[in-house]
């Protein structure tokens, strides 16, 4: 799941893994299932989080070489 931004901000928008957690947990059945969501959900914030890092770090390089 890529992560998207709000352009008139650039703020992430993280609306899309709150409805795709909300979806994955509604069919949960039992505790394994609910383990095995969760572990999904958890690899997607983590996902996120490294394409925001590499943002950031772009970012700055391009800060960095005088872009």
């Amino acid at each position: 799941m890529p992560v998207q931004t709000k352009p008139e901000n650039e703020a992430l928008d993280l609306t899309s893994i709150g409805d795709a957690a909300q979806a994955l947990f509604s069919t949960a059945a039992t505790p394994e299932e609910v383990a095995a969501l969760r572990d999904e959900l958890l690899r997607r914030v983590a996902e996120c989080a490294n394409a925001v890092r590499r943002e950031i770090a772009e970012e700055a390089e391009r800060k960095g070489s005088g872009e």
